[in-house]
């Protein structure tokens, strides 16, 4: 049997905490700003576009040259469910029961603080919960162009195999000499960096962002080639010949017409039978060339739960997350759970390239 154990939880309340929350910390949104479907299923366009096919000067009263169709290949899969849930246990409520005494007083602020955050703190938790998932795939995706779900990093849902997002295999290479320290002398990152774009323009793709880890910033700032390229902007800026940083690589780039930089330093706790890992999402050592700071859609669907008029969960909603609040008598338990149909996916990955410059092949 469900039913409320915690008095005054009410779904207005509910809403202003979930409305009070934001995702301002994770790239996700941005990256992949939310798209709704009604069908549960993702989508990614592989079009085999890039220099625009030039019309013909004919003649008049002559029939018009006919130009093949560019191919479109769709790539497609289910949208998961993504969900969390933590519950307060008999000995917890017991504590919620001192706080209402302490906060029914009206003498104690602080106590009523506690009392908030005991009822509510679940629900940030499960909000932000799914933001982690949604985070995570995301990231993986943008920097590997898979997806691998497997027991070591999601306990649910496994996939057998990788789920390969479509960029080609043509896009994702290696660099000659791996971007470290040691090898300040001999790496050629600006070299590296300008071949993939010219393999990009000589397909019709103007190469405007890349995104990278901060490691690989500052790794890359070490290589002798990088600080020879920026050090006319840095001694301008400080009058100093110093280390380049993000401002000054991205000030040289614009003036010789490269894609700006975008770091991408993001965590999340992966739990696991109770143990969590902190784990980064970006695939070590890869940069990935945009031509476009939107790189796809966060596919997201109708939930089941929208459509239980007679249930005595406290539900509210905030965009396409579902966040609800129930309390079961047998034994004790207050559960708190966050869901979404919900799946980031690139939309037109093949107008992206990966280049490792961790190694010297592509092995991921």
């Amino acid at each position: 049997m469900k039913t409320s154990l915690i008095k005054g939880l009410n779904e207005k309340d509910m809403q202003a905490v979930l409305n009070s929350l934001n995702f301002n910390g994770f790239y996700f949104p941005t990256l992949f700003p939310a798209r709704f479907t009604p069908y549960l299923t993702w989508k990614s366009l592989a079009a085999d576009q890039g220099i625009p096919v030039a019309a013909d000067v004919v003649s008049y009263d002559s029939s018009s040259p006919r130009k093949r169709r560019s191919t479109v290949e769709k790539l497609q899969g289910d949208i998961p469910q993504i969900a969390i849930a933590r519950e307060k246990s008999e000995s917890e409520l017991n504590e919620y029961i001192q706080l209402l005494n302490f906060a029914q007083t009206g003498t104690n602020p602080a106590a009523q603080k506690a009392l908030l955050d005991f009822i509510y703190g679940d629900v940030e938790f499960c909000f932000s919960g799914v933001g982690a998932r949604l985070e995570y795939i995301a990231l993986v995706a943008l920097s590997s162009g898979k997806l691998s779900l497997t027991k070591t990093n999601n306990q649910g849902m496994v996939t057998e195999t990788a789920i390969d997002f479509g960029v080609p295999t043509a896009n994702k290479t290696a660099v000659g000499t791996t971007w470290v320290t040691a090898n300040a002398a001999s790496a050629t990152p600006i070299a590296d960096i300008k071949a993939k774009v010219k393999t990009a323009r000589q397909a019709g793709i103007r190469i405007k962002y890349l995104f990278m880890s901060q490691d690989t910033f500052d790794n890359m700032a070490t290589i002798t080639e990088v600080q020879k390229f920026c050090a006319s902007w840095i001694s301008q800026a400080t009058g100093t010949q110093i280390a380049p940083n993000l401002a000054s690589v991205n000030a040289a780039f614009a003036a010789n017409n490269l894609p700006e930089i975008k770091i991408i330093e993001s965590y999340v706790n992966v739990e696991i039978d109770g143990t969590r890992t902190v784990t980064d999402p970006w695939s070590t050592g890869i940069v990935t060339f945009s031509p476009d700071l939107v790189v796809g859609n966060t596919w997201n669907g109708p939930l089941a739960d929208d459509m239980i008029d007679s249930s005595v969960a406290v539900k509210a909603r905030r965009d396409y997350i579902l966040v609800k609040k129930w309390s079961e008598e047998e034994p004790i338990k207050e559960v708190t759970k966050g869901i979404a149909n919900a799946f980031p996916a690139l939309s037109n990955p093949s107008h992206l390239y990966m280049l490792n410059v961790a190694g010297t092949s592509w092995a991921l």
